[in-house]
């Protein structure tokens, strides 16, 4: 095997494993979950066929701009929604439907 064909093939490893890891933490953002064990998802990309350990994917995720903290403890995803935020979300959303339904009770009645 050629030294070149090598080289090219370690390449094509890299970019799979840096488009896998995205994909995995745009897939956390879109389900609002703000934060991930940093084990669970080097689990996740050794069950994809990936050799990895957690200080790996701190070190591919150090300039990442899906996270905005990586540690061998926890990843931090970068955007995503903090319960806080969800549940006066929720709330503000909650009193906005009741006030509608109290506006629309007073409109059949009159």
């Amino acid at each position: 095997m050629k030294v070149s064909q090598l080289l090219n093939e370690d390449a094509n490893y890299k970019a799979q494993l840096k488009n896998d890891v995205n994909a995995y933490l745009v897939r956390l953002k879109a389900n609002g979950i703000p934060q991930i064990d940093t084990d669970i998802l080097v689990r996740e990309l050794n069950d994809m066929g990936h050799s990895v350990t957690p200080e790996a994917v701190v070190d591919l995720l150090t300039n990442s701009k899906y996270t905005s903290k990586a540690s061998v403890d926890e990843i931090v995803v970068a955007g995503a929604p903090s319960a806080k935020a969800a549940d006066a979300d929720a709330e503000k959303n909650r009193k906005a439907v009741k006030n509608l339904a109290k506006k629309a009770t007073t409109k059949r009645i009159n």
